[in-house]
């Protein structure tokens, strides 16, 4: 059990995790740093203290290397979903790890992933849907499917079968990429897999199935898109959290809706800038270090 999981191992992340740390909680940070936008920076000058600027790469690299002083652990996993039970959240990994925190802070940023499929947006809240979670109850029994060659898909379709038992993942062209012990997980499952590349997806008012660039169609009552790695409205919706305009709503603790969860950096919508996404992601901490309890006037004086 942490006192605080961090998803996102960016700007953001990495300093929540130094503050966090710092403060004695038990600290944890999913993600790889290389995936960080930060990491493509050739060069920074805009960043206060490096008057002769710096590589994304070694600025990133700084940091993790102080979070790791004050005891902070890394793990380079990609989380693949979030869930709440009671006070308890709890993370699932790439390779099927179940870990357990008092608290969540979301630094993933928000990748543009459009799918390229014809219809998708008319289907929307119509037959199809982005999180299992969410929207799952609404196909009791139905004949359903799961969009994505990754483990974010896995995940989802294995989670839908909770609801039916009539499950398909479909990787959309280009072969499946799950980790093996989500491979194995999916076998054991019966899950069907299709390797085709989706192109329409067709109905009137509502979905009806899917036709693939083969000409060939499948009959569906529900899809769920899960392409690429999950985002932070993934996991904001999976949890209930309130998004707008593709961001996550949060206050002026960088706390969303929900008690306990956090969210920093260029998810929340506001200046994308690095100093900005540092600053927030220390916010998100003082207020998660109060939310645990270790300190309920949090002032961050040096101890020697």
């Amino acid at each position: 059990m942490y006192d605080v999981v961090i998803i996102g191992s960016g700007p953001a992340g990495v300093s929540a995790a130094i503050f966090c740390a710092r403060a004695n909680l038990k600290t944890l940070v999913l993600g790889k740093t290389e995936t960080s936008q930060l990491v493509l920076a050739h060069t920074i000058e805009n960043f206060f203290g490096f008057p002769e600027g710096i590589k994304g790469h070694d600025l990133l690299g700084k940091g993790v290397k102080q979070a790791k002083k004050f005891k902070a652990e890394f793990v380079a996993e990609t989380v693949v979903s979030a869930r709440q039970a009671k006070e308890v959240f709890e993370v699932t990994t790439e390779k099927n790890k179940k870990i357990e925190s008092r608290s969540l802070i979301i630094a993933t940023g928000i990748p543009i992933r459009p799918s390229g499929i014809k219809n998708e947006e008319k289907f929307v809240g119509k037959g199809l849907s982005y999180c299992v979670s969410c929207d799952g109850f609404f196909y009791k029994g139905k004949k359903a499917c799961v969009i994505g060659n990754g483990n974010k898909a896995a995940d989802e379709a294995i989670d839908l079968l909770h609801y039916t038992s009539n499950v398909t993942v479909i990787s959309n062209g280009g072969g499946f990429e799950f980790s093996k012990e989500f491979d194995t997980e999916l076998n054991k499952r019966g899950i069907t897999l299709v390797n085709k590349e989706a192109k329409e997806f067709f109905g009137e008012n509502f979905l009806r199935g899917i036709t693939f660039s083969d000409g060939t169609k499948m009959d569906f009552e529900g899809v769920f898109m899960a392409c690429g790695e999950s985002s932070a409205l993934d996991f904001a919706r999976e949890l209930g959290v309130i998004v707008e305009n593709n961001s996550v709503v949060v206050d002026e603790r960088n706390m969303t809706n929900l008690s306990g969860v956090f969210a920093a950096g260029n998810c929340v919508g506001r200046c994308k800038q690095v100093a900005a996404n540092v600053g927030e992601g220390a916010n998100a901490a003082v207020n998660a270090i109060k939310y645990c309890g270790s300190k309920n006037l949090y002032m961050d004086y040096a101890v020697k």
